[in-house]
Parts: C-alpha cells; sequence; structure tokens
C-alpha cells in the first residue's frame, strides 16, 4: 500500500503530482490530469512516473522536476 506524502499542482489547477511512500520505505511519484469530458471529471494517471523508485522524498521529487514537463516549466518560470 502507498501513503501519499505531498503533492504539487499546476498553477492551471488541471495537472498534480503526487509523491508517495511504499510499504518498503522507497518513495516514488505519479502525474495525473484532470479530465473535463462529461462522465469523466476526475484526475487520471497521466504518464509512467510510478516506476519510479527513489530512496527520499527530496530525491522523488528531484526526479519528477526533471521527468514532468510543466512541473520543469513552472520551476523555470520562477
Amino acid at each position: 500500500m502507498k501513503s501519499i506524502v505531498k503533492e504539487l499542482v499546476a498553477r492551471d489547477g488541471k495537472q498534480k503530482v503526487r509523491f508517495f511512500r511504499r510499504h518498503d520505505g522507497s518513495f516514488g511519484f505519479e502525474s495525473l490530469r484532470f479530465s473535463e469530458e462529461p462522465l469523466e471529471g476526475c484526475w487520471i494517471p497521466h504518464g509512467r512516473f510510478s516506476e519510479c523508485f527513489a530512496p527520499s522524498l527530496e530525491a522523488a521529487e528531484r526526479e519528477a522536476r526533471g521527468r514532468v514537463d510543466w512541473l520543469r516549466d513552472e520551476r523555470d518560470d520562477g
């Protein structure tokens, strides 16, 4: 089972990265986007980032900032 430990939300509120800790103590993240389709209206996974196995939350966040386009772009914008 995974425990969510942190979330970063895009400025537009339509994308987010969720960081989690696994039962073995490793950390990972998943990228989600909000679907505004009439029958959905929910957060859905976007990309294959949950395969990241990092030793700490900080390492997982560095990995996410290097791999998730909007997160990298927002950091670069200031």
